[in-house]
């Protein structure tokens, strides 16, 4: 039978997610009387900054040991505030400023706000090489292809966190960056060898557990070179790589066992006995109350059998327990003044202005008089991966260009849709036509292969902007100027039209190798 406290303490392995901008009564029972370690905060959680803080003070007195709250705050694509909050800018924008004080610059003022949110840590920064350029879910999160570039401004990112006093966690171990899935649709299979996991993957991974990082995250993708399992359940990944060979000994999250990598391949008692087979400390389900008590349960059974060793659970606990004493009672006063978000709206700016990167300009476009009549094709994102970013389907771009150009005009276009008569009439009729491409990988740029040529026929002076992924360039590489802003935040879409109208030079290098034609470091 086993132990009374050890009993009461698995909720200490589990970190949940809630429905709404308020805890059921549900949920507040599940929570308090189950001493449920940590709790994850999405989008759906946030309607107010106000309501937001009674939130975490309400959950942060839950329970006897209260839970530690922790976001998905990277910056850039992946935001759970949206433009109410600090947006700063993607990881690869802000290498592309070649400044390393910017990304600890973004992870305070990340960080600052978190913590007058009553917020304990966040899911950042990400440690993913980017060395596939067609990754369809990391890409932009990715500060570089670089393992060393990475490893120098995920270091500084953290270190701002460290500032402001929020806990950070790395992710996705052992990395993300070399996949062509989405873990949250399928298991990744990732075909690197040891030498390349060595030399690329694990560098930002080996400098933040020398820096003392808190806690990391594994990867929901499948190393055949290592384990026959998916990197979160594989013991030879999180026991012997990670625990033996990077002597980490912090807490182990899982990402989201309600992925489709997880959820879809796995049962319930299976999910429940390969994570404490490997070396995970907390079990994250997002979404599901239902899901939540039914994992919880099933441990406390497969405890109280025999099937799992109280030695193992102490591990984890023992971790975990540290982890609450570091970060001690610095949970915020409910009491202290109200004030607005974004207060260091300035700085994101500047970060912002930093990294806008003109790739080409052959014909000399630039600056464009601000008297020029403008045509903005905005090719509409497509929906080819999971939506785990925010503001999906919100478009800044018409409303930030009128501010530049008063004569310009505003076109959202499907890229499946024919160019029609009006179009090609519009096209042929302005000075200066932009092309503003949001996709994220060179799997959708295929599909717009014929669209683009078409648009370039018609009009061989226009201006491709890659608002997301710079490596669909080589794939448009005959445009004659090519601008990459590495994301669509307003900051950034501010910036960029700083750069078109003069007002900025563009300052920003291209933080990775996209092919000969443009090499790392490149940008005019």
């Amino acid at each position: 039978m086993a132990e009374p406290d050890i009993i009461k303490q698995i909720g200490q392995l589990f970190m949940v997610g809630i429905k709404g901008d308020s805890l059921s009564v549900n949920e507040e029972e599940f929570l308090g009387s189950n001493d449920i370690g940590f709790v994850i905060l999405f989008s759906r959680n946030f309607s107010s900054p106000e309501n937001l803080r009674k939130l975490t003070y309400k959950i942060h007195g839950l329970g006897t040991i209260p839970p530690l709250i922790f976001i998905d705050q990277e910056g850039g694509p992946i935001l759970r505030l949206g433009e109410k909050g600090s947006t700063v800018i993607s990881h690869m924008g802000i290498a592309a400023t070649g400044k390393k004080n910017n990304a600890r610059l973004a992870g305070k003022i990340i960080g600052e706000e978190m913590k007058y949110l009553g917020i304990d840590g966040v899911f950042a920064p990400v440690l993913d090489v980017n060395s596939k350029a067609d990754n369809p879910v990391i890409g932009i999160r990715s500060f570089s292809d670089n393992p060393s570039v990475v490893s120098r401004y995920a270091s500084e990112f953290y270190k701002g966190l460290q500032q402001s006093n929020i806990l950070g966690c790395g992710k996705h171990f052992p990395g993300h960056g070399h996949t062509a899935t989405d873990s949250h649709l399928e298991i990744p299979e990732s075909d690197i060898d040891r030498k390349f996991l060595l030399a690329t993957n694990l560098p930002p991974f080996k400098k933040l557990i020398n820096l003392g990082i808190d806690s990391l995250m594994t990867a929901h993708v499948k190393f055949p070179v290592l384990s026959e399992e998916i990197s979160t359940f594989s013991p030879e990944i999180t026991y012997d790589l990670l625990r033996d060979e990077l002597n980490f000994d912090g807490v182990l999250f899982s990402d989201c066992m309600e992925m489709s990598s997880v959820k879809d391949n796995y049962s319930s008692e299976e999910i429940i006995e390969c994570s404490f087979n490997s070396s995970l400390d907390v079990i994250s389900i997002s979404h599901s109350l239902s899901f939540q008590k039914e994992l919880l349960n099933l441990t406390k059974i497969k405890i109280d059998s025999g099937e799992i060793s109280y030695n193992r659970i102490e591990k984890s606990l023992c971790r975990i327990n540290n982890l609450k004493k570091n970060i001690g009672k610095k949970f915020y006063n409910k009491n202290i003044n109200s004030r607005p978000l974004r207060k260091k709206i300035k700085s994101e700016r500047k970060i912002a202005n930093g990294s806008i990167t003109l790739l080409k300009d052959n014909i000399d476009t630039l600056p464009i008089p601000n008297s020029s009549n403008i045509l903005i094709l905005d090719i509409k994102k497509i929906g080819h991966t999971a939506n785990i970013g925010q503001n999906s389907k919100i478009n800044l771009t018409n409303g930030i260009a009128i501010d530049y150009f008063k004569n310009s005009n505003y076109i959202s276009w499907q890229y499946k849709s024919p160019i029609t008569e009006k179009m090609k009439k519009q096209i042929l009729k302005c000075d200066h036509l932009l092309i503003i491409d949001h996709s994220w990988s060179s799997k959708t740029e295929n599909l717009k292969k014929l669209f683009f040529k078409n648009i370039f026929n018609i009009r061989k002076n226009a201006i491709l902007i890659c608002a997301n992924s710079p490596y669909v360039a080589d794939i448009f590489k005959y445009f004659e100027t090519i601008i990459l802003t590495y994301g669509f935040r307003k900051v950034q879409i501010e910036a960029l039209f700083r750069v078109l109208s003069g007002k900025s030079k563009p300052q920003g290098k291209l933080p990775v190798t996209i092919s000969s034609t443009f090499p790392f470091n490149s940008g005019l």
